[in-house]
């Protein structure tokens, strides 16, 4: 994810020299609402300085809100970084995913503010890198709290993972919350052998893959994949596996993965059912569930089944 999230991370190495702060996002004396940005980093208590925290709203990008903060001892700064994609409101939002679900990516950056002194670590694409939860949200204020475990980022040679614990948020917010178009962010979940997948990246088309009409998803993680099929499909209704003309079919795993992560499904024997609960030109919604069969020539030697899936994506 270090290329997807340049933006963010130079956000983060910005704010780790202090005299570069903003005015005050809403910390202790910050001039807003909030009472602060703070954690625990690696077990040990964090919290922003006033003149470092900035909570802005992305106007350019609706859902996107972006909160930074630095603690500094004099002689190094350690700065958080929580970015958030398609927040439409107060909620539970997953950690380490990308711009395309409904999210965000936390990042740990640290140095000492002279160039070339900064290294930073940033959430991995898995989905489930952490969890932050938005208890309010409004035109003046973010209030919530966070946990994630980040991973070096590019350049960062460390070898070392940063965990981030009990935090907290309460800040003004700046900038405009626009409201976001119908189409934007998605979600797509399950279990796969009772283990969460939780998509960080997806992909929805209202088309096959001769561009016929039709259902098709693609999702990926760190860690796995899975994809959907549903040729012909246009309205709603209960589909099961059919691996010939109109293909019905679920395929899960990462190619290259090991017996663990590859690859399943579009194979005969396989049991599937996708319910569509909804299909709009804009946005699908509904629910599957399988047992899928190892694909021949693949590592997987067991079936895979996949319980309690949702989905709940827009068509972008």
């Amino acid at each position: 994810m270090d290329n997807r999230c340049l933006p963010i991370l130079l956000a983060t190495l910005t704010a780790l020299c202090e005299a570069c702060g903003s005015d005050g996002g809403g910390g202790p004396g910050g001039g807003g609402a909030g009472s602060g940005f703070t954690a625990k980093v690696d077990g040990k208590a964090w919290e922003a300085t006033p003149i470092s925290i900035s909570a802005q709203a992305n106007a350019g990008t609706p859902g996107t809100v972006i909160l930074v903060g630095t603690q500094s001892d004099g002689t190094k700064s350690l700065g958080l970084t929580l970015t958030f994609y398609n927040i439409r409101g107060p909620g539970k939002y997953a950690l380490g995913v990308d711009n395309s679900i409904v999210g965000g990516v936390g990042q740990v950056g640290e140095g000492t503010g002279m160039a070339g002194q900064a290294v930073s670590w940033i959430t991995a694409g898995s989905g489930v890198a952490g969890m932050a939860e938005i208890t309010a949200l409004d035109a003046g204020r973010i209030v919530g709290t966070f946990n994630y475990t980040a991973e070096p980022g590019k350049n960062n040679v460390l070898g070392i993972n940063r965990v981030i614990t009990d935090g907290k948020f309460d800040l003004a917010l700046k900038g405009t919350l626009t409201t976001l178009p119908e189409n934007a962010g998605g979600k797509v979940t399950a279990e796969f052998g009772g283990v969460l997948y939780n998509a960080a990246t997806a992909d929805a088309s209202l088309m096959d893959l001769t561009g016929g009409a039709g259902f098709r998803l693609s999702t990926v993680s760190s860690v796995h994949a899975l994809g959907l099929m549903l040729e012909g499909v246009t309205a709603p209704g209960t589909f099961t596996y059919s691996n010939t003309s109109p293909l019905r079919t679920i395929t899960a795993g990462r190619n290259g993965g090991t017996a663990d992560n590859c690859c399943w499904g579009n194979v005969p024997g396989d049991v599937v059912e996708i319910i569509v609960t909804s299909l709009m030109p804009s946005r699908v919604k509904g629910t599957f569930s399988a047992t899928l069969k190892p694909q021949p020539g693949k590592p997987a030697t067991q079936d895979l089944v996949v319980t309690n899936g949702t989905f709940d994506v827009g068509i972008r």
